[in-house]
């Protein structure tokens, strides 16, 4: 099956990715992964990707950037302008809810640098770079799809991740 959806990876739900929140008694962190300052205080990475067949239920071992499905081989990448490894995102948050048990992760709208030329890309993988060891390195916390082949010739390319409530979130958990 290849790219039809957007979805959190189901091991990244049990990653300590809310650490900071909920304290680290009884959890093993990943080398690299902010005991102090959760997912919140690492870098987060969006690269692209072409044709694959995104798993929400991946092994944790294959979820991560340079991993599974979501190896170099796959990615589309421009120079500087979206390099490979992809694009850190900025300005990363959490939001709590607790009026309707929604967690969401949000940071500032994702842009290349300068003008870019993409070809044949469908959507993006959402990792922890900081994440350097343990059970997969840069571990994926999300994909998203982005509806079909997507190109850009020559111009500003801009993720403009989803808003969920009042907030912008690049995924949103609701218990």
């Amino acid at each position: 099956m290849a790219w039809s959806a957007s979805a959190i990876f189901q091991q990244a739900m049990k990653n300590p990715m809310t650490a900071s929140l909920a304290g680290t008694s009884n959890v093993t962190l990943p080398t690299g992964y902010s005991a102090t300052g959760g997912l919140v205080a690492d870098t987060v990475n969006v690269s692209l990707f072409g044709t694959l067949t995104p798993d929400k239920t991946a092994a944790v071992g294959s979820t991560g950037y340079n991993t599974g499905v979501w190896t170099t081989g796959n990615e589309i990448t421009s120079s500087t302008q979206w390099p490979a490894g992809g694009v850190a995102t900025a300005s990363t948050s959490y939001t709590l809810d607790t009026g309707s048990s929604s967690f969401v992760f949000h940071a500032a709208n994702t842009s290349g640098s300068g003008t870019v030329t993409l070809t044949a890309f469908f959507g993006c993988l959402v990792y922890d770079n900081s994440i350097s060891a343990g059970t997969v390195a840069k571990q994926g916390m999300c994909f998203n799809y982005f509806g079909g082949s997507q190109t850009i010739t020559a111009g500003t390319f801009t993720i403009i991740w989803a808003t969920v409530g009042p907030t912008t979130g690049i995924f949103n958990i609701t218990v």
